[in-house]
């Protein structure tokens, strides 16, 4: 298992939302709220705006609505783990760990065959508007590691169920060679870590969802040019891999 992967980047509105513009090769498009986290409003514009950055990509086969509804709850489950983290007064990044988060990001876009700029044009962002994002971002990465990462080390127990129910059937299944426990001790205290910590944090947020005040709306195909959005739900949903 690779290293424990980041939540997800995003920007959140005012509960009082201005009327943006995002950049559009055929129209100007009227932003409208996509959702609300305890009473904190997204925009469309900001699912939008996930949805070009977002390390996620569409499955095959997944129509744009499932995957647009994907992004919004990683951006749903992000607003909440912001939330938390900000309850402590989180210090922001360095320059040196957000110009490498920046770097990271652009290089993605790169290796996709996009021209990161014109990318960040599209979506109305200018550079420091992709810098506040990946500066929340960055934030959580910190609160949760500070926060769990601790409670999740592995003893030699957990290393070895981690060898015998995952590492031994994964080489086998894949035909390749299957290495004594002594050698791969330390990489199985490290997935057997890693693995704990994603389960502490799908937990955790499993409750904030659970206490949170969460709506998810809709617009009316009739109503996509005026007219308030329609409330889809407001219960608690399953956590999905954040952007």
């Amino acid at each position: 298992m690779g290293a424990v992967r980041a939540s997800a980047v995003s920007a959140f509105a005012s509960a009082a939302l201005a009327i943006l513009a995002t950049a559009s090769l055929s129209a100007e498009i009227v932003d409208r709220i996509a959702a609300t986290v305890n009473d904190t409003a997204i925009p469309e514009s900001e699912v939008r705006k996930a949805m070009l950055i977002s390390a996620l990509s569409p499955e095959s086969g997944e129509s744009p609505e499932a995957y647009r509804t994907r992004i919004l709850e990683a951006l749903i489950d992000q607003h909440l783990e912001y939330q938390d983290a900000a309850r402590f007064g989180p210090a922001p990044p360095d320059a040196a760990q957000l110009a490498e988060a920046m770097k990271k990001l652009t290089d993605r876009l790169k290796t996709e065959g996009k021209d990161p700029a014109a990318e960040f044009a599209r979506a109305g962002m200018a550079e420091e508007d992709v810098a506040a994002m990946l500066e929340r971002q960055l934030v959580i990465q910190r609160y949760l590691k500070e926060r769990f990462a601790p409670i999740a080390y592995a003893d030699e127990e957990q290393a070895r169920a981690e060898y015998a129910e995952r590492y031994v059937p994964e080489q086998e299944a894949a035909k390749l060679p299957v290495e004594p426990f002594e050698n791969v001790a330390e990489e199985m205290r490290r997935r057997a870590s890693e693995r704990a910590f994603e389960e502490q944090v799908a937990r955790w947020l499993k409750e904030l969802r659970q206490k949170a005040r969460i709506g998810i709306y809709r617009i009316p195909p009739a109503l996509d040019t005026a007219g308030p959005p329609v409330v889809l739900s407001t219960a608690p949903t399953a956590r999905t891999p954040a952007p």
